[in-house]
């Protein structure tokens, strides 16, 4: 268990209550990794660059479930339009949280092996093997965990719609300027906020 305290507390221990509470688009979108950090780990360890459109992809098979099962745009039970949801989000966050426990998994082994660097000790191999191989899990579950959250945005966007009763129409990359906006936030609060 990684154990986080409060910036500048080095006795007030953080209670991770992103772990506790009720997976929602919102949580997720704070809990995702950042695009560029993704990018980046599939150029470094030559991982399969995930499709650009999957997001789209998505959307629209989920919009074509939801009319399939439910014929249309009007009168869906929002209950079920949530447990189409549901499990999505939930392996979507559930793959954040592993991501960035074997992120932070891999910076402590790179850590402990600067540091035996430094100190000129001995037995150095098999720590750079730990520390590569956490950090190529650690970027492959990183991917896997973009891949999830690309998944969930677009069901996300097909179950909003039915939920509004609008007809399900493909996003328009122009209306997501303000999304991309907020996501950056969210990222940028994020790294602020960790020590």
């Amino acid at each position: 268990m990684r154990v986080e305290t409060l910036p500048g507390l080095a006795n007030v221990v953080r209670f991770p209550v992103e772990r506790r509470v009720r997976p929602t688009m919102e949580l997720l979108r704070e809990l995702a990794p950042d695009v560029r950090e993704v990018l980046l780990a599939v150029e470094t360890f030559g991982l399969d660059v995930p499709p650009h459109d999957l997001r789209a992809r998505v959307d629209a098979e989920a919009a074509r479930y939801i009319v399939d099962q439910f014929g249309g745009s009007g009168g869906m039970p929002l209950g079920m339009l949530d447990e189409m949801l549901r499990p999505v989000l939930a392996r979507a966050v559930a793959a954040c949280h592993a991501a960035d426990d074997l992120l932070a998994d891999a910076h402590r082994a790179r850590q402990k092996l600067l540091l035996a660097e430094t100190a000129g000790g001995h037995w150095l191999d098999p720590l750079r093997e730990r520390a590569e191989a956490l950090t190529f899990r650690a970027a492959k579950l990183m991917l896997d965990a973009h891949v999830a959250v690309e998944e969930a945005e677009g069901v996300a966007r097909a179950v909003d719609m039915a939920r509004r009763g609008q007809p399900w129409a493909p996003r328009n990359i122009h209306d997501g300027t303000e999304e991309l906006v907020m996501m950056e936030e969210c990222h940028r609060a994020r790294r602020t906020a960790s020590p």
